[in-house]
């Protein structure tokens, strides 16, 4: 073994610090354990909401108030279906709803049986609200009605405060066409099914959360029930619907990707290591700063935001192929370049801590953003990098090498010696030079892609599930909605009636799909004064004929028309307030100084979102809002503000440069730009829109190129100089040690960055294989990047 050096020591080089960087360790390991303990009062959540990733959106106060409203985090529906019609696949069917509901008992609240019953109104409103399908009745129609309500088996006999039927009436109309009560089960018919066809439908079930729909322990306990059904009843068919389905798909996924991806970056890099070093007993000391790193920066992250994200951890996952850069500079000088494997390392510490602040600097931009999610995913890899670089600057150095480590045939010192032999001629910075100028002519067709469909990693068929409910059930999911204002409201129902003709104009042009609106649910107050006008007319002149053909005393007619003179008509406010209105709760917002009604839509094109915002500009009274563009637009502005932040850094990080190489700064900035130009090429000739997440991964590579541009400069290629005829014997022979530590200073940090590149490669380059669209970005930008900028390092090195 080759045993460190006995040179008094100072600086960072005395123990004290090596003692104080043990606690700091020890402190982050306490601080981990506090949120993980199962029974600790401080511990924290795991997140895996993509939205928690976004900003707070620009919107006003009605907007606010009205996606407040629309908070159904913890609401599910599940259609329980048969593979065909026949009896026993009806029975399999619902005997699996039955199951099914048992299950969710425990996790959930169900709330689909009380979806029927619960639109009765009360008797004083009944009178005002006629269902459209009595309107047009005759004077005899309505006496056969009043008759058919007295002697038909199952009809309602009420005949002091209903006695023409308009209760049932009513509720037929508010009950979607294809719900029915069946077999004490709500059954939902397909479109293409009718009433007798029962086998073709679905067994609906509506439930909300007790839990959140973000605790993995209320998404596992889901996916067993539904998975436990499923197993049960293979032949049937499940439709999902609810943000937790979506959420415990992304937990799941990011927990397999950190899982892959973090153990084929950690495989890969083992093996880097021990392809080149053979000192397997040593490699678990080499990865000791990748562990610090992790510890340093995990329970820090966590207490800093209070919950972590799934997507941070998986980012961190590829922290270990960045962090491993400095392990592998300092490892390659103590075998290249010194003789006692400690002697002549303070050449190195300029260019590590040098390549520390520009990855810093890079990861720290990412703090800069407005979006939570990113800001976190950047704090947790600066800290990473600072714990890193930290033990490799206190620990590493302390430790002894292997005597056959500084050999000079040792596969370390032959693989430095291959990479050197790479010196670019004449005709390759020809052609560099042409390449560059055709990837900056190429720059002119770069467009942008701020799709959020960039931000959802749930899979097409859990997707098709949700919109195929969402048809089914004609819900709208809320995202484009139409505020719309009255100064009282009789005008604002007056506005909604008004603006359904508009609605059905863009229906029939299949530019809009469903909406909901208070227009479906109340008539205008004038129609319902209208309406009690009416019905008191038919109770004085119409129910005595019904009661004298009935049998029935005359004097029921008084107690009728003196509970009809006590009813009124029902406006908005009091039909939220009621249990068969709360399907219009998200419909209406409570204000003292204006009637305030919301219109919530469905599917939407392009041209009908133009047509609703076009509608809403020409009238102060509406406001449309389009969740979907605004996220879009926020994405977009994000992305803008990333240009100016890679822009900036480069300038700041080349002004620094330049104080410290003079001349020798464009081999520092060769490799990183060279990189970031190259692959903005790349993805513009293979068409693909530059988003946010290209952008991070940009940052990532100006950070790593960076780091191997700062070596090249400090240790470039060294050809043999020209000896002085003048010079003394002993001259020339400290010349020649000069020049020959130089090259072996040269060839280790060589090695080092092609292994740098590598596992950078390795770490970053495996997000592009990642089911999440970010990460995906993220990691093609990185693998083109990278793999431009280790290209790069020869002609930056010569």
């Amino acid at each position: 073994m080759t045993s460190p050096s006995r040179e008094p020591r100072k600086g960072l080089d005395r123990a004290v610090w090596r003692w104080l960087w043990a606690a700091a360790l020890l402190l982050c390991a306490l601080l981990l354990a506090a949120k993980i303990a199962p029974q600790s009062p401080w511990r924290g959540a795991i997140d895996t909401r993509i939205t928690a990733m976004l900003p707070e959106q620009e919107r006003s106060p009605l907007a606010a108030r009205a996606e407040s409203l629309d908070d159904t985090a913890n609401r599910l529906v599940i259609l329980v279906g048969s593979r065909d019609a026949s009896a026993a696949a009806r029975k399999q069917r619902d005997a699996a709803a039955q199951a099914l509901r048992q299950a969710l008992a425990p996790i959930a609240r169900l709330d689909d049986g009380k979806s029927l019953e619960s639109l009765r109104l009360p008797a004083e409103v009944q009178p005002a609200l006629i269902a459209p399908s009595l309107a047009g009745l005759s004077d005899d129609d309505w006496q056969a009605r009043a008759l058919r309500q007295l002697f038909q088996p199952g009809g309602q006999r009420d005949l002091i405060r209903d006695p023409f039927g308009l209760a049932g009436a009513w509720q037929s109309w508010l009950t979607p066409a294809n719900l029915s009560l069946s077999g004490g089960q709500l059954l939902l018919r397909a479109p293409t099914s009718s009433a007798d066809q029962p086998g073709n439908g679905y067994r609906l079930i509506s439930a909300t959360l007790t839990g959140s729909a973000y605790a993995m322990s209320d998404q596992q306990a889901l996916e067993q029930a539904v998975n436990g059904v499923k197993a049960d009843y293979p032949d049937i068919q499940l439709l999902r619907s609810g943000l937790v389905f979506h959420a415990s798909n992304g937990a799941q996924q990011a927990k397999q990707e950190m899982s892959t991806i973090g153990l084929g970056s950690l495989i890969g890099v083992l093996l880097l290591l021990w392809a080149v070093f053979r000192t397997p007993r040593r490699l678990p000391l080499l990865l000791v700063p990748v562990a610090t790193g992790v510890l340093f920066a995990l329970p820090l992250t966590w207490w800093a935001f209070g919950s972590l994200h799934v997507l941070t951890l998986a980012f961190g996952a590829s922290l270990i192929g960045i962090s491993i850069d400095y392990v592998l500079h300092l490892e390659c000088m103590r075998r290249l370049a010194t003789t006692n494997g400690r002697g002549g390392l303070a050449a190195l510490w300029p260019g590590l801590t040098l390549g520390l602040c520009s990855s810093l600097a890079a990861y720290l931009a990412i703090t800069l953003t407005p979006m939570p999610g990113l800001r976190q995913m950047g704090m947790f890899a600066a800290l990473g990098l600072i714990g890193a670089w930290l033990s490799v600057r206190l620990w590493l150095p302390q430790l002894p090498l292997p005597a056959q480590a500084t050999r000079e045939d040792s596969p370390a010192a032959r693989a430095a010696g291959c990479l050197a032999r790479a010196i670019p001629g004449k005709r390759s910075w020809q052609a560099l030079g042409l390449l560059l100028l055709a990837a900056l002519a190429s720059l002119y067709g770069l467009r942008s892609d701020d799709r959020l469909t960039q931000l959802n990693p749930s899979p097409a068929s859990l997707i098709n599930e949700q919109r195929e409910v969402q048809r089914l059930l004609a819900e709208p999911d809320g995202l484009r909605y139409l505020i719309v204002q009255a100064e009282t409201d009789a005008a604002l129902l007056t506005r909604l009636h008004a603006l359904e003709d508009t609605f059905q104009q863009l229906n029939a042009r299949q530019q809009l799909g469903h909406w909901a609106s208070l227009a479906q649910q109340l008539p205008t107050l004038e129609q319902q004064q209208a309406n009690l006008g009416a019905m008191r007319e038919r109770t004085r002149t119409l129910l005595p004929q019904v009661l004298s053909t009935a049998g029935l005393p005359p004097e029921l007619v008084k107690r009728a028309e003196q509970a009809i003179a006590d009813a009124h008509p029902l406006r908005p406010a009091d039909w939220v307030a009621l249990p068969a209105g709360e399907m219009g709760q998200r419909l209406w917002l409570d204000s003292r100084s204006a009637a305030i009604g919301i219109v919530r839509f469905g599917d939407v094109t392009a041209h009908g979102s133009a047509a609703l915002a076009r509608l809403a500009a020409d009238d102060d009274s509406l406001e449309y809002v389009d969740q979907v563009a605004r996220l879009s637009t926020t994405l977009g502005r994000i992305r803008s503000e990333m240009v100016w932040l890679v822009g900036g850094a480069v300038v700041l990080i080349s002004l620094l440069l330049a104080l410290r190489y003079r001349r020798s700064t464009w081999r520092a900035l060769l490799p990183p730009l060279g990189g970031l130009v190259l692959t903005l090429a790349a993805l513009t000739l293979a068409g693909v829109g530059l988003n946010l997440f290209h952008l991070l991964g940009l940052l990532l590579v100006l950070g790593i190129g960076l780091d191997a541009g700062i070596f090249c400069a400090e240790h470039p290629a060294r050809s043999a100089e020209k000896g002085n005829p003048t010079r003394s014997a002993n001259e020339k022979a400290e010349q020649g040690k000069a020049q020959a530590s130089a090259s072996r200073a040269s060839q280790a940090s060589l090695l080092a960055i092609s292994l740098s590149c590598a596992s950078s490669l390795l770490a970053f380059g495996l997000l592009s294989f990642s089911q999440t669209p970010a990460l995906a970005a993220l990691g093609l930008a990185c693998l083109l990047g990278l793999s431009a900028t280790w290209c790069l390092v020869p002609f930056a090195r010569s």
